[in-house]
């Protein structure tokens, strides 16, 4: 628990170590704790951000180097404590700091200003402005803008796309070869997929450069490549696996996937020890577990692989780790495959392959890798041990209030999006009630909770919750708005199981086109499609008016039959695609690099033959 009167008591005093306690509270803030001597978390963030301003206009208390930069990768959380609380952003401190427009040039006002100067914050300060500073306040300022989440205002988001914009200004900055710098330059690599201009995605080239000069100074190496590569009858196949405990949507994803490849390779699973939960182990041969708390696990896990010397290495997803993107770019096996995991292309040259459902690509020139295109109907979830879906419930014959479900992690949210969400309510002439799932921490949550209630007019901001309690409260719906332009894919597939329809935006990302590509698996109208801010507004508000048509759509989910058409089913044969299809390109790996190509169909696969 957080305990603020000794750190506004040491401020008091003028006592040393008052930035370090400050720090030593954002650190718990991030981890979720709560207040120890507040009577309401929303006390409890004014009093912290009222202690945190008055600490660092105080230039009586001494910044070190380290504090310095640990401040630096507290960007996020400092905005979203400022957000939460009554302040309503940082605008306040930074004026208590430098009240003057752009950068103070004194490095001492600057080590105190950047700390509160988030994605979010009311000042005129450009990207160029900071792009500008001496490196790595620099770098760290600019991952902090790409990597900050929720973005909550339209002044946020102008920043985040600058900042993308400018992607190739970051090119030879030297990132520190710190774990905390490590996962701030993560979070940024996958959290661009979240922005909205076209070229999102230029950051990822950049930052894996950084991460090519981060692996040299560690002395992480890839181990040599057999050539010509020895051909087995069965193979090893490296699983590097950033999350795949039961209860997460990665287990329910590729369980199936990873039932298919084992019937024809030895699965090894590389995976974070608190991510092998007892459902695990069962679907490999060997599980290496590691503790990812101190810098030496990287050592750990290269020499593990080095050592096993993989025939394929498999990552599910690249970007949900810290150490994920590190070391997807170092070429551990022959041949590196993805997939849907993190629904984005790593832009990573020792990944030669993306696995996935053909739709979920709009457009394959979006990709870096060679495609694998597997039949959509061929996608089959694997059901997570003991789960329990709620029956959908009977809707109110006419209810006073349309209750409308947003289950969207705190990524996906984002300005325009919420504005979106209150054109609903206004043209609407049924009065509506938002639920929002974002699946964040507490300060998060507080944060959206006030940005919510700037733009749409209020809602329910549900904390973190249990599977059960989520689905019960999903259950409690009548509708599902899907976000954009990173959709939903499992919150879609338990809406649906509950009888909620669910509006979607399309694009040609695939994380625009998860929600697409299921409710057209379920032969649900294409009227939930949409593919303008519009027909997303407007499909919307007809079914918060139209009861008739909403629980006829709703009524059309159930019987789509949801858990027997997209989950394995207890003694239904394997299904072959997915084993198939990398089967192939085990080998003719390289009949498919030399014919370039950018995707391949199973059908395409198949006929190079066995």
């Amino acid at each position: 628990m957080i305990a603020l009167e000794p750190i506004e008591r040491a401020q008091a005093e003028r006592a040393p170590g008052r930035i370090g306690a400050v720090i030593a509270a954002l650190e718990a803030l991030e981890r979720g704790e709560g207040f120890a001597d507040a009577a309401t978390p929303a006390l409890g963030y004014n009093r912290l951000a009222s202690a945190l301003a008055a600490i660092l206009a105080d230039r009586q208390a001494a910044i070190s180097p380290e504090e310095r930069g640990k401040l630096l990768l507290y960007n996020t959380i400092i905005a979203n404590l400022f957000a939460a609380s009554g302040f309503g952003n940082a605008g306040a401190a930074l004026a208590a700091v430098y009240p003057f427009r752009g950068l103070p040039a004194d490095p001492d006002l600057l080590d105190r200003f950047l700390p509160l100067l988030g994605q979010d914050a009311p000042v005129e300060v450009d990207i160029d402005q900071l792009l500008a500073l001496p490196p790595p306040q620099a770098l760290l300022m600019a991952l902090s803008h790409a990597a900050g989440r929720p973005v909550l205002t339209p002044t946020g988001a102008a920043r985040r796309e600058a900042v993308l914009a400018k992607a190739a200004r970051l090119q030879g900055l030297e990132l520190p070869a710190t774990l905390g710098a490590l996962t701030l330059l993560a979070h940024a690599w996958m959290n661009c997929s979240y922005a909205a201009q076209p070229g999102r995605h230029a950051l990822k080239p950049v930052l894996n450069g950084l991460l090519d000069d981060l692996l040299r100074r560690l002395g992480l190496a890839a181990p040599p490549t057999p050539v010509p590569r020895p051909m087995k009858t069965r193979p090893t196949m490296v699983v590097a696996a950033e999350f795949i405990q039961q209860n997460h949507v990665q287990f329910r994803y590729f369980g199936q996937y990873l039932r298919q490849l084992r019937t024809r390779f030895e699965l090894i699973l590389v995976a974070p020890r608190r991510q092998v939960s007892p459902a695990v182990p069962a679907l490999f041969d060997q599980v290496f577990a590691f503790d990812g708390a101190s810098p030496s696990f990287l050592h750990d896990v290269v020499g593990f692989i080095a050592k096993t010397a993989p025939d394929m290495l498999f990552w599910p997803s690249v970007g949900m780790s810290r150490w994920g993107p590190l070391l997807a770019n170092l070429r551990l096996a022959p041949i590196q495959f993805t997939a849907l995991g993190h629904s984005a292309s790593t832009f990573i040259p020792a990944v030669d392959y993306y696995l996935t459902e053909a739709g979920y690509v709009g457009d394959p020139a979006l990709f870096s890798e060679t495609l694998l295109l597997l039949p959509d109907e061929s996608l089959v979830f694997e059901p997570p041990p003991g789960r329990r879906a709620p029956e959908p419930r009977v809707r109110d014959p006419e209810p006073a209030v349309v209750r409308i479900a947003v289950p969207a992690n705190a990524l996906k949210l984002n300005p325009v999006f919420m504005e979106t969400l209150g054109r609903v309510r206004r043209e609407a002439r049924t009065p509506v009630e938002f639920h929002i799932f974002p699946n964040c921490g507490p300060v998060e949550a507080a944060a959206l909770r006030a940005a919510a209630g700037r733009v749409m007019g209020g809602a329910i901001v549900h904390p973190q919750l249990p599977g059960p309690e989520y689905l019960d409260a999903l259950n409690a719906c009548d509708l599902a708005l899907s976000p954009f332009p990173f959709g939903g894919l499992h919150s879609t597939v338990d809406a649906l199981r509950l009888g909620l329809p669910v509006v979607a935006r399309e694009g040609l990302e695939p994380h625009s086109r998860t929600d697409a590509m299921i409710l057209r698996r379920l032969g649900l109208p294409e009227v939930l499609i949409t593919r303008s801010d519009g027909a997303y507004v407007a499909t919307a508000a007809m079914l918060v008016d139209d009861r008739q048509r909403r629980l006829e759509i709703g009524g059309r989910a159930i019987a789509a039959d949801v858990d027997g058409r997209l989950f394995a089913q207890a003694g239904a044969p394997l299904r072959r695609e997915v084993v198939d299809a990398v089967w192939a390109v085990w080998r003719h790996h390289e009949q498919i690099q030399a014919d370039g190509r950018d995707a391949w169909t199973s059908a395409e696969l198949a006929a190079l033959g066995a």
